[in-house]
């Protein structure tokens, strides 16, 4: 009779610590290259999900479990980071920030980060909205595109836009101290290294158990000024716009170099940067500061009017959805350039005044505007907006052919008011008019926009 060897139950723990450090390894510590965009999340940041879900092996029993914490903190390198207080939709410059989480309820629980960065106003700072925290979990791995990508200036607008004294954003960083013993000065400056990008933020504080030397450096970097040179400063926006006026056949790729270039100047003018650049380029980069914020919001005011459906608005019909977006924009666009003259003077002792042509071509688009959203209310604004422009820039066709098109609506508009009587005939007639002549002249929209008139 064989002798029956009973079969002895497979142990996890019974394997050596270096292949369950392997195995933890590729169950708790990869992540899919591949990441998720969630509509409900911020559209900058972008989920980083593991490849594996290990929850079975964790939950074997607590030896395990804290195995494997343990190893999984210690290889992962969590970064807890705070927003307080700040809008969040304008603290990032571009799309596709990988984050595992930005569930703030999870964040808080999770005690697992070796490092909490917070960013705030500070104290002293009057909020005029009162943002809700905002709490994102990154793998350390990720901190250096998060970094690199922080608009540390835009975030700061709403303080900075009615003040002379510009004020920075607070940013706090706290090692986690229960994990004091695995914090090594070597991988201290590993952790902190990706904030050496950061620049204008005088309000930097790193607190203990940080190698104060490290401390000293970091602090020191982030203190100095993004922007230094007031010469390279305008012509980096200068080279903007001419490489968007030269992408004159691709006009959507225009309006993002743009944008950009517009983002940057705003940046500028908002940061700690901008005393010590005022202060040494003088007036004249003053002065043409204010010119570069003129044009660009002109420029983009201009492209909007081109990105329009080329079905016409009638009074009595709800306008297309594309074309009331643009016109809002656009003419948020506009009463910033209307209004830059008088900002710039206010905020930072300009004396720029916008040029002629400026002017003209500015009132040129805000014609426009009452013209294509089909306010028959305001045509005769528009008619003496375009007389405006001609005096101020005479002979220039583009303006001419709006005045003759807006004129001929004008016409058409006080006929129909003084013959359609009263009521309802004269809603009726309004609503001939828009159809009537709104349709006529919407043909010439993309003729007049081929001229090149900047």
């Amino acid at each position: 009779m064989s002798s029956h060897v009973p079969l002895q139950p497979f142990r996890f723990l019974d394997l050596p610590s270096e292949l369950r450090n392997n195995i933890y390894d590729l169950l708790l510590c990869s992540w899919d290259s591949e990441l998720e965009q969630d509509p409900d999340w911020l559209s900058n940041l972008s989920r980083r999900c593991p490849s594996y879900s290990a929850t079975a092996l964790v939950r074997t029993n607590k030896r395990i479990q804290a195995e494997a914490s343990d190893y999984m903190i210690k290889r992962n390198q969590f970064i807890r980071i705070t927003c307080r207080g700040l809008d969040v939709r304008k603290l990032f410059l571009a799309d596709g920030i990988p984050v595992i989480t930005t569930d703030g309820g999870k964040v808080s629980q999770f005690k697992g980060y070796v490092m909490h960065m917070t960013l705030s106003k500070p104290a002293s700072t009057p909020f005029v909205f009162d943002y809700p925290d905002f709490e994102i979990l990154i793998l350390r791995s990720d901190l250096p595109k998060l970094c690199d990508q922080l608009d540390l200036e835009t975030v700061m607008e709403d303080v900075n836009s009615t003040t002379k004294e510009h004020i920075s954003l607070r940013v706090e960083i706290k090692l986690n101290y229960s994990l004091a013993h695995f914090l090594t000065p070597k991988l201290q400056h590993h952790l902190l290294n990706p904030v050496t990008s950061l620049r204008g933020l005088p309000n930097l504080h790193i607190l203990d158990p940080v190698d104060p030397t490290l401390s000293q450096t970091l602090t020191t970097q982030a203190a100095q000024p993004r922007w230094t040179n007031p010469t390279t400063t305008l012509e980096q926006i200068h080279t903007a716009i001419t490489l968007g006026n030269n992408h004159h056949f691709n006009p959507y790729t225009s309006a993002t170099t743009w944008s950009s270039a517009l983002r940057t100047l705003n940046r500028i003018r908002h940061s700690t940067s901008w005393h010590p650049l005022s202060q040494s380029g003088g007036l004249d980069f003053i002065n043409e500061t204010a010119n570069l914020y003129f044009t660009l919001h002109l420029l983009h005011a201009q492209f909007l009017t081109l990105d329009v459906p080329s079905t016409p608005t009638i009074p009595t019909t709800p306008s297309p959805p594309l074309l009331t977006h643009n016109a809002t924009a656009a003419r948020h666009h506009l009463a910033l350039c209307d209004a830059a003259a008088a900002r710039f003077a206010q905020h930072a002792d300009a004396t720029w005044r916008p040029a002629r042509d400026q002017r003209a071509k500015m009132l040129f688009l805000q014609a426009r505007w009452i013209r294509l959203m089909g306010e028959v209310q305001r045509c005769d604004k528009a008619v003496r907006m375009l007389d405006l422009a001609l005096r101020l820039a005479p002979g220039e066709r583009v303006l001419g052919e709006e005045r003759e098109v807006v004129g001929r609506w004008a016409g058409e508009v006080e006929r129909a008011r003084r013959g359609g009587g009263r009521g309802e005939r004269g809603e009726r007639g309004e609503e001939w008019v828009g159809r009537r002549v709104l349709a006529a002249v919407w043909g010439v929209v993309g003729g007049l926009w081929g001229v090149r008139w900047r």
